[in-house]
């Protein structure tokens, strides 16, 4: 049988999409594969990929160490530093921080807009308490269309940064850019021939920048492995596709590419999406989100619980590889366990195996 946490120890390295470690983990995974006896395929996309960057903030004779978000250039900024507690102010008053650096404790994907009408020169993302920086990157959109130079740097240099507001900084990136080829790893098991109705088991093995993603999502990565070893012994009534998604940290890059090239049997044959995402935490609770109807929640709910096992769960968006089938109104069932040191430090350095 698979040793889960063997895997997991494996897989323990920074995974970006694109990247030569993304290949290393298409090995790992593969190798595993071959020990089941099952066949696998790469299928390849393409998307704007970056090699881990550095960044520096110099502000009031002091430099501070700071993470470029993924997709910022190589680039030196100078400009006031302004400390902004709730960024929401930029949606009412656009005009004051023209040619500014925001430094800000609310950065959140729904201000990217109000922070490029801003007009403002950079921003810089203050971490969490008892955290090191967390690793954020642009979407492909956003790169495409024009972005803010932006990085992050910790609670405790967000504290002493935020005293020096009104001051003069400069902002110093250094991160490469390009396009890049990823690869959704792929695996098809016969089912008995019930109907042709196709349930697919996903979930995504890439990594922020400077994560080794063991919660986010080695964890899911190694359930799904162990499905595979499951059904590859014990074959299910219905067709089972179980993806291993690359590019799911970069905007889901991997399932929408999937999905595109599959749309047809989507719409004919795919019943159920069954999403691993955040797993492994040695303590925590898990959690399932039906994308989907009332109804299959409580019918999931039945089945889990009849064989002893017990999730919180809710009718809810999941803002993972879920979302692509969605759109094609293929319901999903996202699974995920939190509440650990692992899942406290998902996308920092921190999320490591020695938490799971």
């Amino acid at each position: 049988m698979l040793n889960a946490h063997q895997i997991l120890k494996e897989l323990n390295f920074e995974r970006l999409a694109g990247s030569a470690n993304e290949a290393k983990a298409v090995k790992i995974i593969a190798k595993y594969l071959g020990q089941l006896k099952v066949k696998h395929q790469l299928e390849p996309f393409q998307l704007h990929a970056f090699d881990t960057g550095t960044a520096v903030i110099a502000c009031g004779g002091k430099p501070f160490k700071a993470h470029p978000f993924g997709l910022t250039k190589s680039q030196t900024i100078t400009g006031e530093l302004v400390y902004l507690e709730d960024l929401e102010v930029l949606a009412n008053d656009r005009g004051s921080y023209k040619d500014k650096i925001i430094l800000t404790y609310s950065y959140g994907r729904k201000l990217v807009e109000a922070i490029k009408r801003s007009g403002a020169k950079a921003l810089i993302d203050i971490g969490s308490p008892q955290r090191e920086a967390p690793s954020w990157s642009y979407r492909q959109k956003n790169y495409e269309e024009g972005y803010i130079p932006s990085a992050t740097v910790s609670y405790e240099a967000g504290t002493k940064l935020a005293g020096l507001s009104g001051k003069k900084a400069t902002l110093k990136i250094k991160q490469t850019v390009s396009r890049r080829t990823a690869r959704n790893i792929i695996v098809d098991i016969k089912g008995t021939g019930k109907d042709r109705t196709l349930t697919l088991a996903v979930g995504h093995y890439d990594s922020v920048a400077r994560s080794p993603g063991s919660c986010d999502n080695g964890g899911g990565v190694v359930a799904l492995l162990k499905a595979v070893e499951h059904f590859a012994r014990h074959r299910p009534a219905r067709d089972l596709r179980v993806i291993f998604f690359s590019g799911e940290e970069m905007g889901l890059r991997g399932s929408f590419s999937y999905v595109e090239k599959h749309k047809k049997e989507i719409e004919e044959r795919a019943g159920l999406v069954v999403n691993i995402d955040v797993g492994g935490d040695d303590l925590g609770l898990n959690h399932f989100e039906v994308l989907g109807t009332a109804q299959l929640q409580g019918y999931v709910c039945g089945i889990t619980r009849e064989i002893g096992h017990y999730f919180r769960s809710a009718v809810d968006i999941y803002s993972s590889d879920c979302m692509p089938f969605s759109v094609y109104e293929v319901p999903s069932v996202n699974i995920s366990r939190e509440g650990g040191q692992s899942s406290f430090n998902i996308h920092t350095p921190g999320d490591t195996v020695e938490y799971t």
